[in-house]
């Protein structure tokens, strides 16, 4: 005796194929989705492991750097103001350059030590030497000078520009031969170009006299002079 009718039965039998199928296709889907997240778990934690280990890296290398020192405001000194610029004194030390070249060029006179003293009365005349020539201000060479009493013993002649509040016209003492050592340890280059190269030169002429600032004993050169020596 049959339980099921022929087309019951087949029916039956394709029903029960369909659900077989559809388990596998869910199973595969399953599987491939489990698998899937598997992955993207994977890489998420290899991502985190990179992550810690970037942020150690960088731990690292805030341990191992040096602080760094912030840096100085550099000073900006601002040059020293020309007190013979614009005042018209350009006229009036051209007469006593014009008497000073005369007197310097007759150094060779029996009574040259005389006239040198009747010249340094009447201009009141100040005398300098140059305490050392190599002396440094402010990142640049600037020579120190000292007032001395004696005129044989003054290397410069300084003259006071009037109405000008401390400021000179600065030209060699023409007593003195120029060599090697005026030159070089007397302050002579740094106050004056010149077209001195070696020996002894006995004549000098001041083309441009050197200008000087004096405040509160303190000599300095404003601007440098020019000579011919020979």
């Amino acid at each position: 005796m049959e339980l099921f009718p022929p087309l019951v039965a087949q029916v039956m039998l394709v029903l029960v194929g369909v659900i077989g199928i559809v388990s596998l296709v869910v199973g595969a889907y399953n599987s491939s989705i489990l698998i899937s997240g598997r992955r993207q778990f994977l890489k998420i934690e290899v991502l985190e492991q990179d992550i810690a280990k970037l942020q150690q890296e960088i731990k690292e290398l805030k341990r191992k750097q040096l602080p760094v020192e912030e840096s100085q405001p550099v000073a900006i000194v601002p040059p020293e103001p020309d007190p013979l610029e614009s005042t018209g004194a350009e006229e009036v030390w051209a007469e006593f350059l014009k008497d000073y070249n005369n007197l310097a060029a007759s150094m060779d006179v029996p009574k040259a030590l005389e006239a040198c003293e009747t010249f340094a009365g009447t201009h009141q005349l100040t005398f300098l030497i140059c305490l050392d020539h190599a002396a440094q201000e402010n990142g640049m060479v600037s020579p120190k000078f000292a007032e001395v009493k004696q005129l044989t013993e003054g290397t410069y002649w300084a003259w006071p520009v009037p109405e000008t509040g401390g400021a000179f016209v600065v030209v060699p003492n023409p007593l003195h031969d120029y060599d090697e050592k005026l030159h070089t340890e007397g302050g002579m280059k740094e106050t004056f170009a010149s077209n001195y190269e070696a020996g002894t030169c006995k004549e000098i002429k001041v083309r441009l006299p050197a200008k000087f600032q004096n405040r509160n004993d303190n000599w300095k050169i404003i601007q440098p002079g020019v000579i011919k020596v020979k």
